[in-house]
C-alpha cells in the first residue's frame, strides 16, 4: 500500500520510450527515498519491469492478429477443439447453406492438419464434391487426398465422383477430377484412372492434356508395369509431338524420367527434336528446362547436326532463370565432344559470360553455380581463367559461400594468377570469421602446394598469420606439415617451434603434424630432440594417432644418429609393447621390432620407414566413384552439389508399398533412381583423396639383409636383443608385404 500511494505522488513520465520512462521513475523514487532500504527500490523496479514487459507482450499480440486478419482470418480454423464440434461440422456439412458448407471443410480439413480424426465426415464431405463452385471442390479434393494418407480403404469412395467430373464441360475441373485421381496413390484405384487418363490424352483442350501427360508420369512412378502394358508410352510420344508447347515441355519431362529409370529406353528421334527446339522459346522457364534435358539425351549423327543444336540452345544462355542457363550450359557440355576445336572456343566464351553473369545472383545460386563450375571444368578446362576476381570473396558473402569460392579460386588459379591470389588470401586471413580464417589457412597451404613460384609468400602468409591470430596454430602447423612434405628446404619448423613452442600445440591433428616435421627436419631446428622426448615423457597418456607419430619419429631418428638413439628408441618400443592397450600402435612397435632384430640395413631400413611420400592432391572435389559421363550428367543436379553418384544419397524409385511420404503433394515425382544400400555403399566405397597418411604411399620392399654382418655395425644394435615376452603372441611377418604393415 506505501507503495502504490507514493507511485501515484510522482510526477508523470515525460513522453518518450519505455527505457526513458523507466529511468525517470527510478530517479524520482531514489530522490524521494534516498535513505529508504535498497529491498523497496528493488521492489518498485520489479513492478515498473513487469508493467512493460506486459505492455511489449500486448503490442506483439495485437500485431500479430493483425496480420492474421490480413492474411485471410485463416487462424480461426485451428482453434482449440470443443465438445460437439463433430456433430455441429456434420450439420453444416449437409446444410443448403454454401457459406456454411464451405467453412465447415475448411474447419474439417484443419483438425485433420491438427491430428484430429474426421474420418466420419468423409461420405458427408464427398457428398459435396457434387458442387459445381470451384473452390469448394478443390477443398473437398484436398479432404479426400489427405484422408487417402491415412484410410487408403475409405478412397474407393471417392471414385465416382472423380469419374464424373473428368467429364466435366470445363477443361479446368477435367484437369483437377484426373490429376487428383492420380495423386492417390492407392493401388487399388489405378484401374479407375486409366480410361480418364486415355480421354485426357485426346482432349480438346491443352491444359488437359498438359496434366495427362504428368498423369503418364505418375503411372510410371506408381506402376511400372502397367505403364509398359497399357502402351503408355506411345501415348507419351504423341503428347512430346504436340503443338503446343505447354503440352510437349510436360512430356519432355516424364520422357526424362522414364529414360533415366525405366528398365526400356524410349529413343528419341531426330524430327522431335527439331519441333522442341522451334517449341523452346515459347515454353515457361520449366518447360525450356524440360526440354534441354531431353536434348541432354539426344546423340547428334555428325558435327554439323550437334553445331546446329549448341547454336540453337546458345539463346538461352541469356534467359533470367538461372535452371534454364545451367541446362543450356549442361546440353553444350555434353555435345562439346562432337564439335569442331574451333567452335568449343567460341562456346566456352559465351559460357564464360553466363557463368559471370550468374556470380552476381543471390547466394544460393552463386554457391549452385560455383559446385557446376568444377564439373565444367572437366570439359572446358580454360572457362574463368581469366575472369578470377568475378569470385573474389565478398564481405556481404554467408560463410558457405565464402567457402565454395575459396575452393573454387584454388581450382581455377594459374601461376600468372597466383601472386593476386595470394594477396586475396591476405585479405582474408584478416576476417573476423574464425572458421573462414581456418579454410583460409588450409586454402594458402594448398596454393603453396599447387604453385610452386608462390611457395615462399604461402609460407611467408602462414606465419604472419599466426603471429595475428594466435588461436590459429593449429591449422598452421597442420598446413605447415604440408608444404614442408614437397619444399622441405623452406624449414618451417624452426621458425614454428622458436616463436610459439611445442608446448602450445594440443590438438591431436597438429601434435601428429609437429611430431612428424620433428621426425623429418629435427636436425635443422636447434634442441629439436628436447621437444621429441617431450612428446615421449607422455607417450601413453596422448591419442593413438600421436602414439603412432611419435613412434615413426623416435624410428627415423634412430636411422640417422643410431648412437644416440638407442636407448630411446628401446624405451619407447619396451613401453608401447609392454604398456599399450592399443592393437595397432602395439603391431607397429612389434613390426619396427622384428625389422631392426633381423639385421635389416640401415639403407634398407631408410627405404621402408621414409619411402616416398605421395603427392597430396588438391584439385579433388568429386568423388572416385564419379566418371566424366556422370560429371556431364550431374550439371544442373543435386549430384553435384554433393560432389557423387545421386545412387549414393536417393532413395529407390518408385512407390514404396506401405511408406507413403504425408508431406508430398506435388504434382511431379522426380525422384531419382537408387539401388539397394549395398550398391549405393559399393558405388562410393571409394575415399575421397585427401591428405595422405605418413605411410600411405607405396614403399619398395626392402632387399633381403646380407648373411653376414658386422658385430659393431649400426644395423646389427638390434640383432642379439630379445623380444619381449609376449611377442610371440603378434602376427608372423611371413608372406606379409611391409608396405601393408605402416599404411
Amino acid at each position: 500500500m506505501v507503495i502504490c500511494s507514493l507511485h501515484v505522488s510522482l510526477p508523470s513520465p515525460p513522453p518518450h520510450t519505455h527505457i526513458r520512462c523507466l529511468d525517470h521513475y527510478i530517479f524520482c523514487f531514489s530522490f524521494f527515498f534516498v535513505n529508504e532500504s535498497r529491498v523497496i527500490l528493488h521492489i518498485f523496479v520489479s513492478i515498473v519491469i513487469q508493467i512493460m514487459l506486459d505492455s511489449v507482450i500486448r503490442k506483439t499480440q495485437e500485431k500479430i492478429q493483425k496480420k492474421l486478419k490480413r492474411a485471410g482470418g485463416g487462424a480461426k480454423y485451428f482453434s482449440s477443439a470443443r465438445r460437439g464440434e463433430a456433430a455441429e461440422l456434420k450439420n453444416d456439412l449437409n446444410s443448403t447453406d454454401f457459406a456454411r458448407q464451405k467453412s465447415a471443410v475448411k474447419r474439417t480439413i484443419a483438425n485433420i492438419t491438427l491430428g484430429r480424426d474426421a474420418s466420419s465426415l468423409f461420405v458427408d464431405v464427398v457428398k459435396l464434391g457434387q458442387t459445381h463452385n470451384l473452390e469448394l471442390k478443390k477443398l473437398v479434393y484436398l479432404y479426400v487426398l489427405t484422408m487417402a494418407r491415412l484410410q487408403p480403404e475409405k478412397a474407393l469412395l471417392a471414385v465416382n465422383t472423380f469419374l464424373q467430373d473428368a467429364s466435366h464441360t470445363s477443361p479446368i475441373i477435367r484437369a483437377l477430377a484426373v490429376r487428383t485421381m492420380l495423386c492417390l496413390r492407392v493401388p487399388d484405384v489405378v484401374e479407375y484412372t486409366l480410361e480418364p487418363l486415355r480421354r485426357a490424352m485426346v482432349d480438346t483442350d491443352p491444359y488437359v492434356r498438359k496434366t495427362a501427360a504428368i498423369g503418364i508420369g505418375k503411372i510410371f512412378h506408381h506402376e511400372m508395369e502397367i505403364f509398359y502394358n497399357q502402351s503408355f508410352a506411345n501415348d507419351l510420344v504423341k503428347l512430346l509431338k504436340d503443338t503446343y508447347p505447354i503440352v510437349s515441355a510436360n512430356a519432355a519431362a516424364v520422357l526424362t524420367e522414364v529414360n533415366d529409370y525405366g528398365p526400356l529406353v524410349i529413343e528419341i528421334n531426330p524430327e522431335w527434336i527439331k519441333r522442341l527446339l522451334i517449341q523452346l522459346p515459347d515454353c515457361s522457364e520449366w518447360g525450356q528446362q524440360y526440354i534441354l534435358e531431353v536434348l541432354v539425351l539426344t546423340r547428334p549423327k555428325d558435327e554439323e547436326t550437334a553445331e546446329d543444336m549448341v547454336a540453337q540452345v546458345m539463346g538461352r544462355l541469356n534467359h533470367t532463370n538461372p535452371a534454364v542457363v545451367m541446362a543450356a550450359i549442361k546440353v553444350i557440355t555434353c555435345f562439346a565432344n562432337r564439335c569442331a576445336p574451333s567452335s568449343m572456343e567460341r562456346f566456352s566464351s559465351r559460357i564464360n559470360a553466363a557463368l559471370i553473369t550468374l556470380a552476381k545472383s543471390d547466394p544460393e545460386t552463386i554457391f549452385v553455380v560455383c559446385k557446376n563450375i568444377h564439373a565444367l571444368l572437366v570439359v572446358f578446362p580454360n572457362v574463368l581463367r581469366r575472369n578470377l576476381d568475378s569470385f573474389y570473396v565478398r564481405f556481404t558473402d554467408p560463410t558457405y559461400v565464402k567457402l565454395e569460392k575459396l575452393r573454387l579460386l584454388l581450382k581455377l588459379v594459374t601461376p600468372k594468377t597466383a601472386p593476386g591470389v595470394v594477396r586475396e588470401f591476405e585479405e582474408y586471413s584478416q576476417e573476423v570469421e574464425l572458421r573462414f580464417v581456418e579454410e583460409v589457412v588450409r586454402a594458402t597451404a594448398a596454393l603453396a602446394l599447387k604453385i610452386e613460384a608462390v611457395s615462399p609468400d604461402c609460407a611467408n602468409l602462414l606465419m604472419q598469420t599466426v603471429e595475428r591470430r594466435p588461436e590459429l596454430l593449429p591449422y598452421v602447423v597442420t598446413a605447415a606439415k604440408d608444404i614442408s612434405r614437397k619444399y622441405p628446404l623452406l624449414l618451417l619448423l624452426d621458425p614454428l617451434i622458436k616463436d610459439f613452442g611445442a608446448d602450445n600445440v594440443v590438438e591431436e591433428e597438429a601434435k601428429v603434424s609437429l611430431i612428424w616435421m620433428l621426425g623429418e627436419y629435427c636436425d635443422y631446428v636447434e634442441g629439436g630432440p628436447v621437444y621429441l622426448q617431450r612428446f615421449i615423457d607422455s607417450l601413453m597418456v596422448q591419442e593413438t594417432t600421436v602414439q603412432l607419430a611419435i613412434l615413426s619419429a623416435v624410428v627415423k631418428m634412430f636411422i640417422r644418429s643410431p648412437q644416440e638413439m638407442q636407448p630411446t628408441l628401446n624405451s619407447v618400443l619396451e613401453t608401447i609393447t609392454h604398456s599399450s592397450g592399443d592393437p595397432d600402435v602395439r603391431d607397429r612397435a612389434f613390426a619396427y621390432w622384428r625389422l631392426l632384430s633381423k639385421g635389416i640395413s640401415v639403407a634398407n631400413m631408410k627405404e621402408i620407414v621414409h619411402g616416398h611420400t605421395a603427392p597430396i592432391n588438391v584439385d579433388n572435389t568429386f568423388s572416385d566413384a564419379m566418371t566424366i559421363a556422370d560429371l556431364k550428367k550431374s550439371i544442373n543436379t543435386a549430384a553435384v552439389v554433393f560432389g557423387k553418384p545421386y545412387q549414393s544419397f536417393l532413395p529407390p524409385y518408385g512407390l514404396p508399398d506401405s511408406k507413403i511420404d504425408e508431406d508430398d503433394d506435388d504434382d511431379l515425382f522426380f525422384d531419382e533412381d537408387g539401388q539397394a544400400d549395398e550398391a549405393a555403399n559399393e558405388a562410393t566405397g571409394a575415399p575421397a583423396a585427401g591428405m595422405d597418411d605418413l605411410f600411405a604411399a607405396p614403399v619398395p620392399a626392402p632387399e633381403d639383409a646380407p648373411p653376414a654382418q658386422q658385430a659393431n655395425s649400426p644395423e646389427n644394435r638390434f640383432a642379439s636383443m630379445t623380444s619381449p615376452s609376449h611377442a610371440a603372441t603378434a602376427p608372423k611377418t611371413g608372406g606379409t608385404n611391409i608396405d601393408d604393415l605402416f599404411s
